[in-house]
């Protein structure tokens, strides 16, 4: 990320905690260790790709598996992972930031006016350390998505 706003991780850390969170191997890379209180899940191609302290899959199939009975779980990137499980997702939890930049990885566009409803807008807020304007705000899937579908590989 571009930006670092300490109010967004403490949100972020409060949302997520004791809940499992499933990234790609460059975003764990970017963060350097298993996140604690939660469990990490690593979706990569990568088939000899085995860090300590989290689990590895390959595929939608396995997380569905393995995310099984957590009422909630937390994707939080790459652009790939995100692109790969935005149809299977039924919240977002997002943090907007009054900020134009250039860049080579994105969040999927998201369709507001069919797919998603947002539910709830925090106040905006400032952020002293960044100088940058932020809000907290979760949408709902407006139609339930898939939870099964025929094809849940990884994209080659």
């Amino acid at each position: 990320m571009p930006w670092h706003i300490p109010e967004d991780f403490a949100h972020f850390k409060k949302i997520t905690m004791g809940h499992t969170v499933v990234m790609g191997e460059k975003t764990f890379e970017s963060i350097g260790k298993p996140l604690p209180g939660r469990k990490n899940i690593i979706i990569t191609l990568l088939k000899n790709y085995h860090p300590e302290g989290v689990d590895v899959i390959h595929g939608l199939d396995e997380l569905f598996a393995l995310a099984q009975g957590d009422d909630e779980v937390f994707v939080i990137g790459g652009a790939t992972i995100y692109k790969l499980t935005l149809p299977y997702a039924d919240r977002l939890y997002l943090t907007r930031v009054n900020i134009t930049l250039d860049g080579d990885a994105f969040f999927p566009q998201i369709d507001f006016e069919n797919d998603f409803e947002i539910v709830e807008e925090g106040d905006v807020l400032f952020s002293a350390k960044q100088g940058l304007e932020y809000q907290f705000v979760v949408a709902e899937r407006a139609i339930a998505p898939p939870h099964n579908s025929a094809d849940t590989s990884m994209p080659m």
